[in-house]
């Protein structure tokens, strides 16, 4: 089989450090079953991760502002002939944010019959509607923007062979369609040891990106509201700089400046399991998404999580708890997750064998064979 996989490759990208870890694991997976020829990495021309196999090559050639580089792919992958063609998708990926990756529509329509679509983001319309309002203040610009998502959605689901969805979120949203869909999460490479917790101390995290899909507002009123034994941390790169200033003045306005530690900044694998080693309970209080790295950090960790989204995945997994989008709410859930901690770390712990990529990649590999068949 020869494999494609168009995606990010940036270490500043959550979806291009997902793929580094993904390729990795199918070639270490390759060195066993002998399965695939060759993969072939499609990335953008800032790439800055670099990966050497006699299995892989990569080719930079995606440039979000310049919609001709998609006659250059569309050359390529008829000179590389691959089997089938991954296309690790987010909205934000392919073109400039607000045409929602529509530069990449002609390949998907082209080669049809070979796409294999990896939604990495895939919303409720209401969601993105909610989301726009909120972030906005226009109800009309968020009618519209919902519409016009609805519209690349119904695209996306229509031009694939196969599609993969990561969360039970998504699986919601198409399980009823006549098509294709595999629900197969993000992997993990292994879980870490649960350590005795600090009975003095309650550490809450938010961590990675700090961009305006989440709400650190909310994160910061409902600390004010427990008690003084909760501390929370904000871990990431800062992907707006004015969010981050208006973080630091609600640490102010809600008087909690002594409990919460603000690191913007990128880390590293090491420094990112101190940190999780740290954390009680991770937050999650997102005003849109529809799969999360972080959630997997929870599962890898065997930390509860507390969550304004994905409520299918929460409940079902019964690894924390999903609430409502407000202050009191969040803060009480966050008193249940404390007081049922135990609990819910033995719910982790029966469901972390499911997302080892050592169970998932086999998985892919069937749903990669799947469209290989089709051609």
């Amino acid at each position: 089989m020869r494999l494609a996989i168009i995606s990010s490759f940036r270490r500043n990208c959550g979806i291009g450090l997902y793929t580094l870890q993904f390729v990795l694991q199918l070639i270490k997976y390759n060195r066993v079953e002998h399965i695939i020829k060759r993969i072939y990495l499609l990335v953008h021309t800032d790439s800055d991760i670099d990966l050497f196999s006699p299995k892989l090559k990569i080719f930079r050639v995606i440039r979000e502002k310049h919609p001709s580089y998609v006659s250059k792919m569309s050359s390529l992958l008829e000179k590389l002939k691959p089997d089938v063609i991954d296309v690790e998708w987010d909205h934000s990926l392919y073109s400039p944010f607000l045409l929602l990756g529509t530069y990449l529509f002609p390949i998907l329509s082209k080669f049809k019959n070979k796409i294999f679509i990896s939604f990495h983001s895939l919303y409720r319309s209401e969601d993105v509607e909610r989301y726009l309002d909120i972030t906005t203040g226009n109800k009309l610009l968020g009618k519209l923007g919902s519409k016009y998502y609805s519209l690349t959605k119904r695209f996306l689901l229509k031009n694939l062979s196969i599609g993969r969805l990561f969360t039970l979120y998504e699986y919601e949203q198409v399980k009823r369609i006549k098509q294709n869909f595999v629900l197969i999460p993000q992997g993990i490479e292994d879980v870490i040891s649960v350590r005795s917790r600090r009975k003095d101390k309650n550490i809450l995290t938010v961590f990675g990106f700090i961009r305006k899909t989440k709400d650190y507002k909310l994160a910061i009123e409902s600390l004010s509201l427990l008690p003084r034994s909760f501390r929370l941390i904000i871990a990431g790169q800062p992907k707006d700089k004015e969010l981050l200033r208006r973080i630091r003045l609600w640490v102010k306005e809600y008087g909690v400046k002594e409990r919460v530690l603000i690191i913007p900044r990128l880390f590293s694998s090491k420094e990112k399991e101190f940190i999780m080693r740290k954390t009680d309970i991770i937050l999650l209080p997102y005003l849109l998404i529809s799969n999360s790295g972080v959630l997997l950090d929870g599962i890898k960790y065997c930390k509860p999580v507390v969550s304004t989204v994905l409520p299918q995945d929460i409940t079902q997994l019964k690894i924390g708890v999903y609430t409502a989008h407000e202050s009191k709410s969040f803060a009480e859930a966050i008193a249940t997750v404390n007081n049922r901690y135990s609990e819910f770390q033995e719910n982790i712990k029966l469901v972390q064998p499911r997302f080892l990529w050592k169970n998932i990649i086999p998985h892919v590999m069937e749903a990669y064979r799947k469209v290989s068949e089709r051609v």
